[in-house]
């Protein structure tokens, strides 16, 4: 894809077994210099490790909590210093909690906003004005497509729905600088969350209702992002791309 090669993207929640780790591959695979980032220390390290040994020198490990203000600022400081700038960033880092409203604990409801909606706005709130100032930039959020369901638990839905509200905010504000922002809303992708969790999330239902009569994968939402980090996807920006196998339309 055009205009990925040598740019510095950050990957939050990039060292687990989900989308992060293979979108922070598929970026080193079109170039990019990748910075791994989870709140996983010894995870994040080790993942870095691995994607070295593939790209020499262009994958740079940092552990990070999306939700610590200061981490957020230790680490984009820590970036910046080693490698000039950040021109992608994509807000993979999230985190669900079971339970109906009633039921919920007050504590799990802020935790899930802290991590999926909040970190989100962290990052964003330290590396936009770079992105400005140098008048290029992509940033993409990962939202869900519980952003318009009631698939998922109370909180979880209304961060994600969140999520695209910051999106279209963020594109508006940071259009004008030839800075994007987009969003990408997955359906059912088969990460090692989803298969652990299959059972209770309904997942033999939801893979009989989706169109194309299965879960997503991984790269899949990768290829997605990476095509919204390129020149390619130019003059788009305030969008949310469903990558949900048909399971949910819009239009």
């Amino acid at each position: 894809m055009r205009g990925l090669k040598d740019k510095v993207a950050l990957v939050t929640a990039a060292a687990g077994a989900g989308m992060g780790k293979v979108t922070a591959h598929r970026l080193a695979q079109e170039g990019a210099l990748v910075v791994v980032t989870d709140s996983h220390a010894r995870r994040t390290r080790e993942t870095a490790d691995e994607l070295n040994k593939e790209f020499p020198g262009r994958i740079f490990g940092f552990p990070l909590d999306v939700s610590n203000r200061n981490n957020v600022d230790e680490v984009v400081g820590a970036v910046g210093a080693r490698l000039g700038r950040i021109d992608i960033l994509v807000n993979n880092a999230g985190i669900n909690a079971f339970g109906g409203v009633s039921e919920l604990n007050p504590e799990d409801w802020q935790r899930v906003l802290d991590v999926d909606l909040t970190g989100c706005f962290n990052m964003i709130r330290v590396i936009l004005p770079g992105m400005k100032n140098r008048r290029q930039g992509a940033i993409i959020n990962i939202a869900s497509v519980a952003a318009w369901t009631t698939n998922s638990s109370a909180p979880y839905n209304a961060a994600k729905a969140g999520v695209l509200a910051l999106t279209r905010t963020v594109a508006a504000e940071a259009g004008p600088f030839n800075v994007r922002c987009n969003a990408i809303a997955p359906g059912m992708i088969m990460t090692k969350w989803v298969e652990t969790h299959w059972q209770e999330i309904g997942g033999d239902k939801m893979e009989k209702d989706c169109p194309l009569r299965r879960g997503g994968k991984p790269e899949e939402v990768a290829a997605v992002t990476c095509f919204l980090a390129s020149d390619d996807a130019s003059y788009i920006t305030g969008e949310a791309v469903t990558v949900s196998g048909g399971w949910y339309m819009h239009a």
